[in-house]
């Protein structure tokens, strides 16, 4: 079996896995990315759900910031896409930038490339066609992953280990407990032209409400239901366009379609804190590692704390994006963009910090670090101060 060592391997190539192996490798770190796709980005960019959501509260006030931040700018170098203007200037008003939010739209290929030139800027070495099979642990620590490669089996050794797979694949195959979810929704995200526009349509059944007669929900886990996902949303657009034909745009035809499934919430990790966002709007954390707002709604503010995203079995595994400790309703938070990113930076930093020393770093280590590297953590922002961490 071929072998790859390496201090810190992410396991997946999404927003949170651009950012795990961003700040791990800018840690110093020897990271690698494992992604069983072509390219980076996952629904971000194959999915084509192209909003990246706001890095603000709604009220004006910059909530991520950070690698966050720097991805939402390096969605859009190779263009198109605008940044508000109010959140350019330096020197605009709280007032003036709670009238637009700190979010835009970008192109998935030129985020694709951007990203892929990034990390192989700072020296991340990026496995495509890359799916993990298996997880060889050593008491309480995973020392390898197996990958299926054309050329039969390769293990990955490494000393810290990031579930960026968006699907907890890591946690579950390492024996932490997860949580499945199946009631995931059909979703069709695409683009059209008609020899005269190019449009976005975000399909989608209703996130929250009753779903339409003839749909149904889906298993982000099973075989069945996420091929029968992919089917389903693809037969979604036909179904559009050939309406929109029927409607008198003769011309139109699908353009760009996903080439990724629509999945929103698959498998997470069930740790010892579940981030939620029903109970723990405008607390701050002891153990906070970052900072968002709520893409759904302006004013609420949340922290993450570091215990949302360690595993519990396995000491040296990570957990970001959707694969983090959540319920539910805090899940619907922690899928998107901008928490993706934060909870991947902060992961990077600390796997970093335990492949290099040898021991997992005290919190303030890794609070330091983030601040140094412009992440925002403000606790007079928040109403409620929770100590947990430190009892």
């Amino acid at each position: 079996m071929e072998t790859l060592k390496y201090d810190v391997v992410v396991c997946g190539g999404g927003v949170a896995g651009i950012a795990a192996a961003l700040a791990a490798a800018r840690g110093g770190a020897k990271t690698c990315i494992l992604e069983k796709e072509y390219a980076l980005g996952g629904l971000a960019t194959l999915g084509l759900i192209v909003i990246y959501l706001p890095l603000c509260d709604g009220t004006g006030v910059q909530m991520s910031a950070g690698i966050s931040e720097e991805l939402l700018k390096l969605s859009i170098k190779y263009g198109p896409g605008e940044i508000p203007k109010p959140w350019i200037r330096e020197d605009a008003t709280e007032g003036e930038r709670a009238k637009e939010r700190y979010r835009l739209q970008y192109n998935a290929a030129s985020f694709m490339i951007a990203a892929e030139e990034l990390l192989l800027s700072e020296g991340v070495g990026l496995f495509y066609d890359a799916r993990v099979s298996n997880v060889v642990r050593d008491e309480d620590k995973i020392t390898s992953v197996i990958l299926e490669a054309k050329s039969g089996q390769v293990k990955v050794m490494g000393d810290a280990f990031i579930d960026a797979t968006g699907d907890a694949d890591i946690c579950y195959l390492a024996g932490e407990k997860t949580i499945d979810d199946s009631e995931n929704r059909r979703t069709g995200w695409y683009f059209s032209y008609d020899d005269k526009d190019l449009k976005l349509h975000g399909l989608t059944d209703p996130l929250y409400g009753n779903i339409p007669e003839g749909s149904r929900l889906y298993s982000g886990t099973k075989l069945e239901d996420i091929s029968q996902h992919c089917i389903d949303g693809r037969k979604m657009i036909l179904d559009h366009v050939l309406k929109s034909r029927a409607q008198g745009n003769k011309d139109i035809y699908p353009l760009l379609i996903p080439t990724f499934h629509g999945l929103r919430m698959t498998r997470r990790l069930a740790g010892t804190f579940e981030f939620s966002e029903d109970a723990h709007e405008g607390i701050w954390f002891e153990d906070a590692i970052g900072m968002i707002g709520n893409w759904k709604r302006r004013g609420p503010r949340y922290s993450i704390p570091y215990r949302a995203i360690k595993g519990v079995k396995n000491s040296n595994l990570f957990a970001v994006g959707r694969c983090c400790s959540a319920d539910k309703s805090g899940w619907d938070l922690t899928r998107v963009i901008p928490t993706c990113a934060v909870t991947g930076e902060a992961a990077g930093i600390a796997a970093a910090m335990l492949a290099l020393d040898g021991n997992e770093p005290e919190i303030s280590k890794i609070q330091d670090s983030l601040k140094e590297d412009g992440v925002l953590l403000k606790p007079e922002l928040f109403s409620t101060y929770d100590k947990i961490a430190a009892r």
